[in-house]
């Protein structure tokens, strides 16, 4: 694993033959880490294409994820979400933005560990507070202390995000130019195993 602790430099990113299979790129972390806006920084920068697994199930169901929890629970949402990641961790190139709860099932975390690189966002409690107290599309901070509740959630996940993580970089308070110019140079100095896409069982309609 390694943290992001230097300045930022020039890189020039490599475009390979298209048949050449890109090992995706994962970024994992809470509601309110970036995941999102990072994720779409560094997909332009580098030319790959983003998906973001939230507006993806969105998309297909129709819904906002609030109402899916409503209509199928949770559990019902993470079946979701489990699929989208298998279908999508297939592709090649893709930068991918997880649900911030996806590392709480053990076959999702072997997915991220072994079909691709994983940058884990990081950020305090407070600060993840501070970005989506006003987020009417969170359900689980729908209570009454979203910040102890944001805490709790991080305690419970922070150990697994690090757990798969390749790579780890502290938002805080740095714009998210400066952010991906500081992530770049990691993520081509970061060299692991990848499972071959066509080594892997074929995927299950859900």
């Amino acid at each position: 694993m390694i943290a992001a602790t230097f300045a930022s430099c020039s890189v020039e990113i490599v475009r390979v033959d298209a048949d050449v299979f890109i090992p995706p790129l994962f970024l994992v972390g809470m509601m309110g880490a970036g995941k999102t806006t990072i994720g779409r920084g560094l997909a332009r920068a580098m030319g790959r294409e983003f998906v973001d697994i939230d507006q993806v199930i969105e998309t297909r169901c129709g819904v906002r994820i609030p109402t899916i929890f409503e209509l199928e629970g949770e559990a019902g949402f993470r079946a979701r979400e489990a699929h989208v990641l298998d279908e999508y961790s297939r592709k090649s190139g893709v930068v991918l933005a997880t649900g911030g709860g996806v590392v709480m099932a053990e076959p999702n975390r072997r997915i991220l560990a072994e079909r691709g690189r994983v940058l884990y966002l990081r950020a305090r409690a407070e600060e993840l507070y501070q970005r989506t107290r006003y987020d009417r599309n969170r359900p689980l901070l729908r209570t009454a202390d979203p910040l102890a509740k944001i805490t709790e959630l991080l305690v419970a996940r922070e150990p697994l995000y690090e757990e798969i993580a390749d790579l780890v970089v502290d938002t805080g308070r740095m714009s998210v130019t400066r952010l991906v110019h500081r992530i770049l140079p990691l993520l081509l100095s970061c060299d692991k195993p990848i499972t071959p896409v066509s080594d892997l069982p074929p995927l299950e309609c859900l």
